[in-house]
């Protein structure tokens, strides 16, 4: 007879389950498509912006997808055509609610222009919203390569109605006034070309905060950060993320 209640409270537990994984009135996943190349793979593979939402009590579940090809650019991606795998056909294969175009560090306004004004007309008829992800450049081309990047995606921002991830404001804002080589360093893989794990973490901030407009301040970070850094960085991106916003609108 003592099994009895130890029975009855596990089905109530199985029940309960069983309830919470098929409650129609919880949140849909936010599906996000991100475009784009060497810069983005940590964000994907250590599934960042997930991890951000999950932790995150009032947000939505996200759902990251990604076509990520070394050395792409916009042109050279939507060059690729509609095959299987491009962009194009992953775009166009709809379900998704934000397409995030990342254009390659070095890319010029006569490049960028045309292949975002293509990429966001794609975006916008299947159904989804664009977001423009302008990077940090490399560390040689500090500090004029980051302000081509925030320049040329924030003039984008405003033509075609579309918030931007401004990465390389957030690195300065970051670093500081006078940042010394380490701290500069901090944010970049061995190469100094490509984000490390803390530069990929700002990436993931930014973009969490963009897709949903809520603060990642708080929010999960991975392990390998410390805490206090991952603290700056969270900071950094919510701050940036406001005022490009209020840019934007300018």
């Amino acid at each position: 007879m003592k099994l009895l209640p130890v029975l009855f409270s596990t089905l109530l537990i199985f029940a309960g389950v069983a309830m919470a994984q098929s409650d129609p009135a919880a949140p849909k996943p936010l599906k996000v498509l991100l475009v784009g190349n060497s810069q983005c793979p940590t964000i994907v593979n250590q599934h960042l912006i997930e991890n951000l939402a999950a932790s995150d009590k009032g947000g939505r579940p996200i759902t990251i997808g990604g076509c990520v090809k070394g050395g792409a650019s916009l042109k050279s991606h939507w060059e690729a055509g509609t095959a299987p795998g491009s962009a194009r056909a992953m775009i166009t294969g709809g379900g998704w609610d934000y397409v995030v175009l990342q254009d390659i560090y070095f890319v010029e306004e006569a490049a960028f222009q045309p292949y975002a004004r293509l990429f966001h007309q794609l975006v916008k008829d299947s159904g989804a919203q664009t977001v423009l992800f302008g990077t940090a450049s490399i560390l040689s081309d500090y500090p004029k390569g980051f302000e081509r990047q925030h320049r040329m995606h924030l003039a984008m921002g405003r033509e075609l109605g579309v918030p931007i991830v401004d990465a390389s404001q957030a690195y300065f804002r970051y670093f500081g006034e006078k940042p010394s080589p380490e701290l500069m360093e901090s944010l970049f893989a061995k190469d100094r070309a490509h984000p490390g794990l803390p530069g990929s973490y700002l990436y993931s901030c930014m973009i969490y905060t963009v897709l949903t407009g809520r603060t990642p301040v708080g929010l999960a970070a991975p392990e390998a950060i410390p805490a206090d850094v991952a603290k700056a960085l969270q900071e950094a991106a919510w701050a940036q993320c406001q005022e490009t916003a209020a840019e934007l609108k300018k």
